[in-house]
Formats: structure tokens, C-alpha cells, sequence
């Protein structure tokens, strides 16, 4: 077997060097940089080659025919003058990603590593940027496709099989429990973000501290920074407190309904200001957890005991000193929107009936959620009346594949390649 693996291999290395000594003997062919050899019909990319194992996924054409499509959509998007990736969307299109790497993460200073890792970025920064040349190439060659009336009508009557779903809709009351925290507890996390206060020597070391340590997702991989924030949009307990800031000042820890702070203010304006933060989320003892979970059970049987209406619900928790409760209003959801524990928590369940209580992460804290299925609406296929625009969209979206299919086609006869037998 690995005789054959390495016979294969040579035998796609020189079929490489023979194209690649023929492409100086062409004319009237562009060369599309990146592309060695072609398989039956389909195209194989240089580094595509070094990725293959094993020779029956060469034969693979639905492989083959994406891995074309986006390399000539790319290839002829970064030669179009009129497309161009500015620096604000391609930061912002990095910093979305790097925020789901974090939160793969367990080892934060692990993945702080290879934030710092200047040829790390460098590549992610090509790859998105790239991605950020075929969408906006998609879309301008896709930009005058548009589905009639006509055409939803014939798709609808003709190709029932490949009509989508209206997904099922799950309506839910549900009640949140958040422990509260102890005196001890809370002290903890202050002294915590005081330490930190006293390690921060500059604004280097705040952004290093907030990538680190600070759990707000949106600004942590910004060093902590948020600006332009309009003071209307803010809490008048946070605007006092960032107000009576001077300039650079690093505010003492303090607590919101997001956790424990310190603010750091950068500029200040008529109706905006600039600021870093670090953000710490409480991480609850097993014992506020396991009283939580209590709470929550005693509550949940007074519920199916009907000793408590749900209009009343909200009065009679916010009394107690244990938990911490939000209310939730009914509302009807897309079953694939459920959490994962949601939907276990629901299995075999009928109308009506009250989940047992459940742990869940809400906001980067964890509680005790108790559901009640209200009802179900089951999943349908779009109908043309009620559902014309999703099914134009569908049928839309199907006609803009086509159209991209054959531009690489079309374009594909001004590339040269070399044909080899799969």
C-alpha cells in the first residue's frame, strides 16, 4: 500500500513539472496560480496534492468543483480593481474569528501564545482576507440575479421533493436561577480585579490583562476596548461611574448584572466616550450551586402543585435571598435554536408539562433553568401564499449557484491544465 501511495505520488509530480514546462510554450492561456493538475474533469491544486492520502479522493468531483470555483473566484476577484477589502470590515471579520478560537480555548495564556504569534496572524490575516475577496466577488457576479414570480411558481409545482422546511417551533415559559453570591465570594473576585489593577502600568498592559482575564467576548481580544459608546445606551449607575473618570484614570472593581468590573477611560466627548474594561463572570461553589438547585426543584413542585399562577412568579422570587431569578415571557422558538439541554430536557415531554431543573451557561454564568412546554407547531414545507418571499430567496439563491457554476466553466477555457486518467 505504500509502494502504490508513493508510486502515485511521483507519478502527480511529474505530471506537475510536465505542466509546468508547458505553460512557457502556451499562448493565448493564463496560467491560474495554484493549479498542477486535472483528474477526468476535475482540477487538482498544488496544495491540495500535499493534503491527499489516499487516490481515491482525487476522484471525488464535488471536491474538485468547489475547491475550482473558489480559486478562480478568488484568483479573478484580487485582479478586479473594483473589488477591495477595507482594513475596518477585514479587522472585523478577524477579530469574529479569533473569538471563537478563544472560546476553544481552556488554557487562556496558551491561546494568548498564539495571539502573539506574528506569523500565526500574518496567515489568518491572507486567509480572511481572501474569503473577504470571493464573497464580495460572489456577490457582484451574482448581484443581477433575481427570481420571478413565474419561476417560484414553476420551482413550487415541479420540484416539490426540494422544497424547504419551515422548521419546528417550540413555545416555552421559562424561569432562570442564578445563585447569589456570598460575601466571601464576591470579596474574592474584588480582591482579584484589585491585583490586577496594581499589575497595570500602561495601556499595554491593560490590553494584555483584558485578553487574559476579561470575559467579555466582544472586547477582550481588543485589548478591553470599546468606542463610541453613546451614554444614552448605557445603565445611569454606569454612566456615574465612568463620568466622575478622569482621563486614563483605572476605576475600583465594581459590580452589574454582567458580573465584576474595573474601567479604564480614554476619551470623553459630548454624548460618547471610549473605554477599556475587564469583565470577571462568577464562578459559583458547588454549595451556592447545589442550594440553587434546591431552590429551584422546591419551585418547580409548588408549580406543578398549581399553588403558584405564572403572572405572580416574578414578585415571589425576587424575595428570597438565595437565588438570583430572571423570568422569561412565553415565546415560540426554533427547535435547532434550543441549547442542547434544552432538548434533552424535553425529550417525550407533553404539553404542559415542567421540566425537572437543568444546568445551563447564560451569559458566561451558570444557573438552573426550569422549562414548561407550552405548545409545539410542527414542522411544514413553505407554502407559496404564506411563505413567497423565503421561497423566492430559495429559489434565488439556487439561481446564483447556477450562474457561479457556469462563469468557471465559461472562464475555465481561458486556463490551462493537463488531463491525467482517475
Amino acid at each position: 500500500m505504500k509502494n502504490l501511495k508513493r508510486k502515485f505520488f511521483f507519478i502527480v509530480l511529474f505530471l506537475f513539472c510536465v505542466v509546468h514546462n508547458c505553460f512557457s510554450y502556451s499562448s493565448g492561456l493564463e496560467k491560474l496560480s495554484g493549479i498542477s493538475v486535472v483528474v477526468g474533469n476535475d482540477i487538482i491544486l498544488d496544495s491540495e496534492i500535499k493534503n491527499r492520502n489516499e487516490q481515491k479522493s482525487f476522484c471525488n468531483t464535488e471536491i474538485f468543483n468547489n475547491i475550482l470555483t473558489q480559486k478562480l473566484m478568488l484568483y479573478y476577484a484580487k485582479k478586479d480593481k473594483s473589488i477591495k477589502i477595507s482594513d475596518q470590515e477585514l479587522e472585523l471579520r478577524i477579530q469574529e474569528f479569533l473569538l471563537e478560537m478563544k472560546k476553544k480555548y481552556i488554557n487562556q495564556e496558551e491561546f494568548l501564545m498564539q495571539f502573539q504569534n506574528k506569523e500565526f496572524l500574518k496567515e489568518l490575516r491572507e486567509e480572511i482576507k481572501n474569503q473577504k475577496y470571493i464573497e464580495k466577488f460572489y456577490d457582484k457576479i451574482t448581484d443581477d440575479v433575481e427570481a420571478t414570480p413565474k419561476e417560484v411558481k414553476h420551482f413550487f409545482t415541479q420540484k416539490q421533493n426540494q422544497i424547504p422546511f419551515i422548521p419546528k417551533k417550540i413555545c416555552i415559559f421559562s424561569i432562570i436561577f442564578y445563585p447569589k453570591l456570598s460575601k466571601i465570594h464576591k470579596k474574592k473576585i474584588i480582591d482579584f480585579l484589585n491585583q490586577i489593577k496594581k499589575e497595570i502600568h500602561s495601556d499595554i498592559d491593560f490590553s494584555t490583562k483584558a485578553i487574559l482575564f476579561s470575559e467579555d467576548d466582544s472586547s477582550a481580544l481588543k485589548g478591553g476596548l470599546i468606542q463610541g459608546m453613546k451614554i444614552n445606551n448605557i445603565s445611569q449607575e454606569f454612566v456615574h461611574l465612568v463620568l466622575s473618570l478622569k482621563e486614563g484614570e483605572i476605576s475600583n472593581p465594581f459590580e452589574t448584572d454582567l458580573g465584576f468590573h474595573i474601567i479604564k477611560l480614554e476619551k470623553k466627548r459630548k454624548d460618547e466616550i471610549d473605554f477599556r474594561h475587564i469583565l470577571i463572570k462568577p464562578k459559583y461553589s458547588k454549595n451556592e450551586l447545589y442550594k440553587t438547585k434546591l431552590f429551584s426543584e422546591l419551585f418547580r413542585k409548588r408549580m406543578i402543585h398549581q399553588k403558584i399562577k405564572l403572572d405572580k412568579i416574578p414578585n415571589l422570587l425576587n424575595q428570597n435571598k438565595i437565588v438570583d431569578v430572571i423570568v422569561r415571557d412565553s415565546i415560540c422558538i426554533e427547535e435547532n435554536q434550543l441549547s442542547k439541554n434544552t432538548k434533552k430536557a424535553f425529550l417525550f415531554f407533553k404539553k404542559g408539562e415542567i421540566t425537572n431543573p437543568y444546568k445551563e451557561i447564560i451569559n458566561g454564568k451558570e444557573a438552573f433553568v426550569i422549562v414548561k412546554l407550552l405548545d409545539e407547531i410542527p414542522s411544514k414545507p413553505l407554502s407559496f401564499e404564506e411563505n413567497y418571499n423565503l421561497l423566492k430567496n430559495f429559489v434565488r439563491n439556487i439561481k446564483k449557484k447556477e450562474k457561479i457554476k457556469n462563469w468557471a466553466k465559461k472562464i475555465l477555457k481561458n486556463t490551462f491544465y493537463v488531463k491525467i486518467n482517475c
